[in-house]
């Protein structure tokens, strides 16, 4: 009956290798045909189960079960360590899929680090090879933990700084304080994050040097991120100005000028305050928001760059120590010079040159000496003329804004050109574009009042500035018929 009994047994299991593996194969092929045609995650653990773990699980019952070899057998062995290491691979790919695979922003598979894929690898290899040297191969693993034990603890004396990085950015991955590409500032340390190790965080300085900061470092300080929970970083400046220019004024023009420079954000705004009386000046403190760290010192100093110009323009002082007086030739052009310099632009415009000497003098005074600095706006859309402008030195160039709200070119101004010519008209007095300073530019504007002294002594100038007005009408015009 024992004999009877074995000799079905082993039929059985004849038969399920001989028949269920070509099934078995041939179902699994359909399957992963499909789901490869649908790119699902699935086919990759699929895959291993049907060329890894069944090969490896046939071979193994047709030894142990179907020849009837001892299971202590070197070939027994060998076919089950080799099963267990194709369930371990699979194994692994599932963890894969599950934690990682098509993980979108907002789901928890987004929030898992990657620390935790390699500890599920570690953990699933080292439970595998306990279990294949115990079950499989009879190993004592009693001396062997103890061993491990032992090796461990002086291993852990040895390596006390490094698992302190390690378990430190196990800690930093699964809290997520920053991730690749913030902004983010460890003691006096600011850089942009660039790699994330187990041991340490790579960051990117501003000037292109890459600072390594252990983790322990990272757990273990003040963190400040400026990418959380708004891009934002500020930059704080102090300047100073005259006791004879009222605060209100400074601080006006100072966030004016703030908002109108490439790269300073609108939210938050700007922030001017008057932060101290000193010895020779009001000092305001400028707070500006920008959503780069990395461009600081590119706004920086574009800011820097206009105040020069705005405070020129708005007659405002910056006054700074003399502690001796040095007779010299200055380089700083005098109002004799500028008006001058004035006087022959203006001569060159067909219109003018036919006044005398003495009226071009007098243009030349009378007119207001503006500086602009390169993407300054001159005059913008929309909004009211203050006067007829002459270019005295600089490229400007015109602007409009088409119906989809996109902000088009449609010409440039050289030396001795005019624009803002519909000050002329007393119905009109609105500007139908913008004006942008291409470089540094110095204009000479002509208040309405002495425009009108002109016109009613210049019927040519009067006929050139219509014309200027028709040309400049059938552009517009032209561009959004075309737009």
């Amino acid at each position: 009956m024992i004999g009877l009994f074995d000799l079905s047994n082993q039929l059985f299991w004849m038969l399920v290798v001989a028949v269920g593996f070509p099934l078995a194969t041939i179902f699994l092929g359909e399957i992963n045909l499909r789901l490869r045609r649908a790119k699902h995650p699935l086919f990759t653990p699929l895959s291993n189960l049907r060329n890894l773990i069944l090969p490896t699980l046939t071979l193994f019952l047709l030894l142990f079960k179907v020849m009837g070899l001892a299971r202590d057998t070197v070939g027994v062995r060998i076919s089950e360590t080799l099963l267990w290491i194709a369930v371990i691979y699979t194994t692994l790919s599932v963890v894969n899929i599950i934690l990682f695979e098509d993980a979108k922003e907002g789901t928890w598979q987004s929030n898992v680090p990657k620390l935790f894929l390699d500890l599920s690898r570690f953990f699933l290899v080292l439970i595998g090879t306990a279990i294949v040297l115990s079950s499989v191969w009879q190993a004592d693993l009693g001396g062997l933990l103890t061993a491990l034990g032992v090796g461990s603890l002086v291993i852990g004396l040895a390596l006390q700084d490094s698992l302190s990085n390690i378990f430190s950015g196990m800690a930093l991955l699964f809290e997520r304080p920053f991730k690749l590409g913030d902004w983010i500032q460890v003691g006096d340390t600011l850089g942009k994050v660039v790699e994330i190790t187990w041991r340490s965080v790579h960051l990117q300085t501003k000037s292109g040097d890459i600072v390594i900061v252990p983790n322990s470092e990272l757990a273990g300080g003040t963190l400040k991120n400026y990418n959380r929970p708004l891009p934002t970083y500020r930059i704080d400046l102090e300047l100073g100005f005259s006791y004879d220019d009222p605060p209100n004024k400074i601080k006006q023009i100072l966030t004016q000028t703030a908002l109108e420079t490439e790269g300073v954000l609108s939210k938050p705004p700007p922030l001017v305050v008057t932060s101290a009386y000193a010895d020779f000046t009001i000092n305001y403190q400028v707070l500006l928001y920008i959503a780069d760290c990395s461009q600081e010192l590119s706004v920086r100093d574009r800011f820097m760059t206009r105040v020069w110009y705005v405070a020129k323009r708005y007659n405002l002082n910056i006054p700074y120590p003399i502690a001796a007086e040095y007779e010299y030739q200055s380089a700083t052009p005098t109002p004799e010079m500028l008006a001058e310099i004035a006087k022959k632009t203006l001569a060159k415009i067909p219109s003018l040159s036919q006044f005398g000497s003495e009226m071009l003098d007098t243009l030349s005074q009378k007119g207001t000496w503006l500086d602009f600095a390169r993407g300054e706006f001159v005059i913008l859309e929309n909004e009211p003329l203050l006067g007829l402008y002459v270019i005295i030195e600089g490229t400007a160039q015109m602007s409009l804004t088409d119906k989809m709200g996109q902000v088009q070119i449609i010409g440039q101004l050289e030396q001795g050109e005019l624009f803002g010519e519909k000050a002329s008209l007393i119905s009109e007095q609105i500007s139908d574009v913008s004006i942008l300073a291409v470089e540094d530019l110095q204009v000479l504007l002509l208040d309405k009042n002495t425009l009108q002294t002109l016109l009613e002594h210049s019927p040519r100038l009067s006929n050139e500035i219509g014309e200027i007005m028709e040309l400049r009408r059938r552009a517009v015009r032209s561009f959004f018929n075309v737009a």
